[in-house]
């Protein structure tokens, strides 16, 4: 069994590296805050109509306006 040859390149120019993403307000809560106000959204409707994609943006809209953002 022979051993490939592995071409190694340079190092990348990092001006031309993807700039990180900076995180939203919304993100400052834990997921699992989030997913917790969701639930308590989907049951307060007597668990009828799922919608959690709704309710997991209304649970994050609630958190934010807890904390003075909007």
């Amino acid at each position: 069994m022979s051993n490939p040859k592995v071409k190694v390149s340079q190092k990348s120019d990092l001006s031309t590296q993807p700039k990180p993403v900076a995180k939203d307000s919304m993100s400052t809560f834990p997921e699992e805050e989030i997913r917790i106000r969701a639930y308590q959204i989907y049951e307060s409707r007597d668990r009828t109509n799922n919608n959690p994609d709704e309710d997991w943006s209304q649970a994050e809209t609630e958190l934010m306006e807890l904390v003075g953002g909007k």
